[in-house]
């Protein structure tokens, strides 16, 4: 993430954004000595701000407005569920009356009848026994993979929701819904013809953990992450059969020279074509730039204290990456709707299918 994007995230993290009209915002300075406004104009976004006027590119005003948006957007989408009426059952909405209300430790639930069906039903939205306000959470989620620290998505909901909470209790919300998101991921169903492997390195109190990720070549669209402390054989297989869930075997594999990627391959991909390259060919750019990425959002993380929390954050970055974040490569689409197998781009949908998928 560029330094501009994350100093929008940190501005609307700090409350500093405010909307005036559609297609017009005030932003204040971080400092609070100032103000700039941020408007639509001749179809673009300009800014009154000096690095604005000088460079003519999106400035971190810019950013902190869209950002605002995209947030606000999440936050009226869940609202909207608040009062859906598609019956959970016959999943037609023709018939269905409001009838009567139930309370639990969230408050109290809409609940409904289908004439249709002659059932009851409430409307779940996968946020069920969460006592704060489930767009509040889905903010948290976006915010935190798009780059602000846990303490600043807190500082955000504060800020912005008027809700007191800790970075812990953001970081539990988190590991749910990363959790339950990755539950639907791996219902995925791709068939990729090349497969990308390769490795990165984070620090856990001094301690190096390993990230094994595998990537279709043609969607960008992350099959498999696997987290551990060595770098051995057994690893790059596990890493493998976990790629086996959402895609049939490839008939091409790009690593680099490690020795692991050799003997997995013989063992668990003894029939394709095993292209084992250095970076200076250029084979593997494609994991190179996703490596990138995450080294960069690791940066603003306020670091691991744990292997599973290395774990819960290359699990949800990898979900970010494949349907939230839109690549430019790829036409501005995310890599799930490139591969034709998720249309929509926000946490809210993500968690809605899964939830469906669970059952719950």
């Amino acid at each position: 993430m560029s330094k501009r994007k994350n100093n929008g995230l940190k501005l609307l993290a700090k409350g500093k954004v405010f909307q005036v009209r559609e297609g017009e915002f005030i932003v204040k300075s971080e400092r609070g000595d100032g103000e700039y406004r941020v408007v639509w104009s001749r179809d673009r976004w300009v800014c009154s701000c000096p690095d604005f006027r000088k460079k003519g590119a999106k400035c971190k005003h810019i950013y902190a407005s869209l950002y605002y948006m995209a947030v606000r957007d999440v936050r009226n989408a869940v609202m909207a569920l608040r009062d859906d009426r598609k019956c959970m059952y016959c999943e037609k909405g023709d018939e269905v009356i409001k009838k009567g209300v139930r309370y639990n430790k969230s408050g109290p639930v809409q609940l409904y009848y289908c004439k249709r069906c002659k059932r009851k039903f409430s409307a779940r939205t996968g946020f069920s026994g969460m006592k704060k306000r489930a767009e509040a959470i889905v903010a948290a989620l976006d915010l935190y993979f798009r780059g602000l620290s846990l303490r600043q998505v807190a500082q955000h909901l504060r800020a912005s929701y008027k809700i007191e909470v800790s970075h812990k209790t953001v970081h539990n919300w988190i590991k749910k819904y990363v959790r339950l998101v990755n539950e639907f991921v791996k219902s995925a169903n791709l068939n990729s013809d090349r497969w990308h492997a390769d490795e990165s390195v984070v620090k856990v109190r001094g301690e190096h953990i390993r990230i094994w990720t595998l990537l279709d070549s043609e969607t960008r669209f992350v099959l498999a992450i696997h987290v551990s402390k060595s770098r051995g054989a057994d690893d790059a297989v596990e890493l493998f059969k976990k790629g086996f869930k959402v895609s049939k075997k490839p008939e091409e594999l790009v690593t680099d020279g490690l020795k692991s990627y050799e003997k997995a391959a013989e063992q668990e991909l003894p029939d394709i074509i095993h292209v084992q390259s250095s970076l200076r060919e250029g084979m593997n750019n494609k994991m190179e730039r996703f490596f990138k990425e995450l080294r960069r959002r690791v940066k603003t993380t306020d670091g691991f204290k744990t292997q599973e929390g290395v774990e819960i954050f290359a699990d949800g970055y990898s979900i970010y990456h494949n349907f939230i974040k839109e690549h430019g490569a790829l036409n501005d689409l995310t890599p799930a709707q490139f591969a034709g197998l998720f249309d929509g781009r926000d946490w809210l949908g993500l968690i809605l299918r899964a939830t469906k998928l669970k059952g719950g």
